[in-house]
């Protein structure tokens, strides 16, 4: 099996009660398994933080915070939400379970435990988490083989309009090629495991987009579409410049995929006391239902190029920040509104 090929797993056991720590670590003592513990919600996700686990056990009723609130939070961190999570509680109503997979969990084990069971559970869900780490890691060593080439192809079309001027072919193969481009920079995103708070800067927000409106400026010129920005420089959001990147990239790509050849995006910062505004606004195809556009995966027209996992990425990056998103899409206009903090001050 895959797990016994494997590094010893780490394993983390959230329970408030000492009884039920002993009896999970006994049941599983034919695994070899690397066991930690934890007895309240809010010292597992400190310990969740700090160590990277295979797997959590996670009880329901603890005092204070919750296993479903643990659960919730673990999922909505980027660098904990992969994490199996199985439930191991005395709670065995079906409307408990049906609560608890709603908070994200991938399994739900009732006490009493059946020794053989619960190893059966335990075992599948390693062997699934041992796999999709192993993915994880090969795409990110064959990342930079993938966008070598890609950084040439790019580098040679600049070279090829300025020798030889532009062309139709060349202008559809340089739109595809920046597509990919941003494909694969998501790509690379989802990847990553450096903790979100590392690297925090001060942005200027408005330079900041005005340098991302030159990048997508060939794409927009290709439909033919006017991009309006206005907005005062000088004023700063502390992120890191990759998650800023992300955020601005993937709205602004977007607008320009469905916005209506001819048409002008309009963007806008606007200066709050504690925050800032931005704003993106497009003419075109409207979105069908704005509360599922930062869903995993979801995408309204499977004909356009991409992986569907841009929104996604700002969406967690969103709630990581507590940036306050919402989305508008009526009569032909979709407008997209991020509230973004001036001063981070750190997440759990």
């Amino acid at each position: 099996m895959i797990l016994d090929d494997y590094n010893t797993p780490k394993v983390l056991i959230v329970d408030d009660e000492p009884e039920n720590l002993l009896i999970l670590a006994e049941m599983l003592e034919d695994i070899s398994l690397e066991l930690f513990i934890a007895t309240k919600g809010e010292e597992a996700l400190r310990i969740a933080q700090a160590q990277e686990f295979d797997l959590i056990l996670l009880d329901i009723l603890m005092p204070g915070m919750d296993g479903y609130a643990v659960c919730e939070a673990l999922k909505n961190n980027p660098k904990t939400k992969d994490i199996p999570i199985i439930f191991v509680s005395v709670l065995y109503a079906i409307e408990d379970k049906v609560k608890a997979f709603g908070y994200g969990a991938d399994d739900y084990i009732s006490k009493p435990f059946i020794q053989q069971e619960l190893v059966a559970r335990v075992r599948l869900h390693l062997n699934k988490s041992i796999v999709f780490k192993s993915i994880k890691q090969l795409l990110r060593k064959s990342y930079h083989e993938l966008y070598n080439p890609l950084a040439v192809l790019n580098t040679s079309l600049e070279m090829q309009n300025i020798k030889y001027g532009p062309s139709r072919y060349m202008d559809s193969i340089a739109v595809a090629s920046k597509t990919l481009q941003l494909v694969y920079d998501d790509l690379y995103y989802s990847l990553s495991t450096k903790k979100q708070k590392e690297n925090l800067i001060f942005i200027d927000l408005v330079a900041f987009v005005n340098d991302r409106i030159k990048f997508f400026s060939f794409l927009a010129n290709t439909k033919n579409i006017l991009i309006e920005f206005s907005g005062e420089i000088g004023n700063f959001v502390q992120m890191r410049t990759v998650d800023l990147l992300r955020v601005i990239d993937n709205t602004l790509s977007n607008a320009i995929k469905y916005a209506k050849s001819g048409t002008t995006i309009l963007l806008e910062i606007i200066n709050n006391e504690n925050s800032m505004l931005f704003i993106c606004e497009n003419s075109g195809s409207i979105i069908k239902d704005t509360k599922k556009i930062f869903d995993s995966g979801y995408r309204e027209d499977s004909t356009q190029i991409g992986m569907g996992i841009g929104l996604e990425i700002v969406a967690s990056i969103c709630n990581y920040y507590k940036i306050q998103t919402e989305v508008i899409s009526q009569d032909a206009v979709t407008t997209f509104r991020y509230e973004i903090p001036r001063n981070f001050k750190g997440n759990v």
